[in-house]
């Protein structure tokens, strides 16, 4: 017998209807009956995703930034090479912040973008420096920078293309400050500068080997923790591992 009411007369039809009322169905969800129990149709697995492509322009821009750090071989030419670097979009919205702190410094921070007013600087800022004070740094004893050297519009994340753009110039950043450490704030900097991108939850805490050559120890974000504070103690206990750290070296 199929799953379908079998009506033969207006009496069954008007039974089987008070007995759908009964049951609280009152709503038709198909134009025609079926089968409820037969077998599901196969639902087709939806195709993998296409791994977006480098645009020309973005692949220009790339070459040009490689071009561009061939002859900077101390910070204040890396700077002026960035400063004169067009090739990334960020760079029509103003001046570049290249670094704050002292360079030459144990450990090197490296965020995702500056704010406005600099190199992690406001609110997040203040909470930084409270989070080196807590283990015996500030910003004079370690050196900070970011993944892109512009505010990005609104103080979003930056764009694949944008850390692509300067990545070039990141690369010679940490060969230059020669930092022993590099402390990742973030889950955009952990990515670039671990190759690993599982998420800042799953990285942080541990020990990274460096797609730079230099260990790479994940946490949070200052913004991050601003946001969400119940982070903090997580935060702390990744501070501790990296002043172990600089203590045995």
């Amino acid at each position: 017998m199929s799953g379908a009411l079998q009506i033969h007369s207006n009496a069954q039809a008007l039974s089987a209807l008070a007995w759908l009322v009964d049951a609280g169905v009152d709503t038709l969800v198909d134009d025609a009956p079926y089968a409820w129990l037969a077998p599901p149709a196969p639902v087709q697995a939806p195709p993998p995703p296409v791994a977006e492509p480098i645009m020309p322009c973005e692949a220009e821009a790339v070459v040009e930034a490689r071009a561009a750090v061939v002859d900077a071989d101390t910070l204040e030419a890396l700077d002026a090479a960035v400063r004169a670097f067009d090739g990334c979009t960020l760079a029509a919205h103003g001046a570049p912040f290249f670094a704050d702190g002292t360079p030459g410094s144990a450990v090197m921070l490296i965020g995702d973008a500056p704010s406005a007013d600099g190199v992690i600087a406001g609110p997040a800022g203040l909470l930084l420096d409270r989070m080196l004070a807590a283990i015996g740094l500030s910003r004079e004893s370690a050196y900070i920078a970011n993944l892109v050297y512009w505010p990005t519009p609104g103080g979003r994340p930056p764009a694949a293309a944008e850390i692509a753009a300067c990545a070039p110039f990141l690369a010679r950043h940490i060969e230059l400050a020669a930092p022993k450490v590099v402390l990742a704030l973030g889950g955009a900097a952990a990515a670039a500068l671990t190759g690993i991108d599982s998420g800042i939850n799953r990285l942080r805490g541990k020990w990274q080997a460096g797609a730079h050559g230099v260990a790479v120890l994940p946490t949070f974000h200052p913004d991050h923790l601003l946001r969400q504070p119940a982070h903090k103690a997580l935060a702390w206990h990744d501070l501790l591992t990296l002043k172990a750290r600089l203590t045995d070296a």
